[in-house]
């Protein structure tokens, strides 16, 4: 995945003009083409190099700054704010992290924070679930089942994981499914792509689904804290395949 640029001779405008610039400045401070602390370009050059105005250019920064990623300073210029400033979990920024290529410490950060929320959000969606959310929980797998390619199945398997978080029916808990859902498909592409088989963790989101189905909830809490804890050993053999 990478960042659209907006070409030479278009005509953009309105929201999908703000968005093309909020993406192609958020993509290089996340990829590190303006490290942090470093000062961007100034905005005549940035507005040629882009093709837009000042005034797009401008509410792109506002955006990024907002995100934490930008900050805007007199007689300074536009700086780089250094990663602890970042909103990690806004989606924007976890898409362009993930499009940028991902490390050994953004997987493990990532499958700790899946290990955290994902267990307990299965067995609230055990107690939780509607009939319409265990359908559409049933529909995700059946589109594992059917995969015939690890992209069928990375996209089924962000299905699944999304509709076990929407059937908690929290509404704090819910946001996390387009949180978890901007990053998890590289994670997922990582994982499947280092299997023997790519859907060798079919029986494992079986067992999950048959625990919400039934409405246990430390089963469901148990089946899929199960589930990334081999994901988690299967990512560290990747990163590091000496390592037993």
């Amino acid at each position: 995945m990478s960042a659209q640029t907006p070409r030479q001779g278009a005509t953009y405008t309105g929201r999908k003009l703000h968005g093309l610039v909020v993406q192609q400045l958020g993509h290089r401070v996340v990829g590190g083409t303006y490290a942090a602390g470093s000062v961007l370009p100034n905005e005549e050059l940035l507005c040629q190099e882009l093709a837009v105005s000042r005034t797009a250019l401008r509410e792109a920064v506002k955006v990024l700054a907002a995100k934490g990623l930008l900050e805007a300073r007199p007689r300074i210029g536009t700086r780089v704010r250094s990663r602890d400033h970042w909103n990690l979990l806004d989606p924007d920024i976890l898409a362009w992290r993930c499009a940028t290529g991902v490390d050994a410490e953004f997987l493990r950060h990532l499958t700790e924070l899946r290990e955290i929320i994902e267990p307990s959000a299965a067995a609230l969606a055990a107690t939780s679930r509607t009939s319409e959310q265990l359908e559409a929980i049933a529909s995700a797998l059946h589109a594992m089942e059917a995969a015939s390619n690890i992209t069928e199945w990375v996209q089924a398997d962000l299905g699944f994981h999304t509709a076990v978080l929407k059937a908690t029916n929290n509404p704090l808990l819910m946001p996390l499914a387009a949180i978890i859902g901007s990053a998890l498909e590289s994670l997922l592409g990582v994982t499947a792509r280092t299997s023997d088989n790519f859907n060798q963790a079919l029986p494992d989101h079986r067992k999950v689904f048959e625990a919400i189905q039934a409405q246990e909830p430390q089963n469901a809490l148990h089946r899929m804290a199960g589930m990334l804890s081999d994901t988690r050993k299967l990512i560290r053999q990747t990163i590091q395949p000496d390592v037993s």
